[in-house]
């Protein structure tokens, strides 16, 4: 039996663009999910996008 990789979120923070693994928790049916961290462990923001929306997001540029 092969064994497939989760596909960990991933976010970016709006601060100083570093890059954070999603943080895992169980789901009710016992599935992961992947939170954003509360902050950025580089510059302490607090402002974390999911890589995703990265392309999408400015801040008033």
């Amino acid at each position: 039996m092969s064994h497939s990789p989760e596909d960990v979120a991933r976010y970016v923070c709006g601060d100083c663009q570093l890059v954070h693994a999603g943080i895992p928790r169980r789901t009710a049916t016992g599935k992961r999910s992947f939170d954003a961290p509360e902050t950025c462990g580089g510059c302490g923001g607090d402002e974390l996008i999911p890589v995703q929306n990265w392309v999408h997001h400015h801040n008033g540029e």
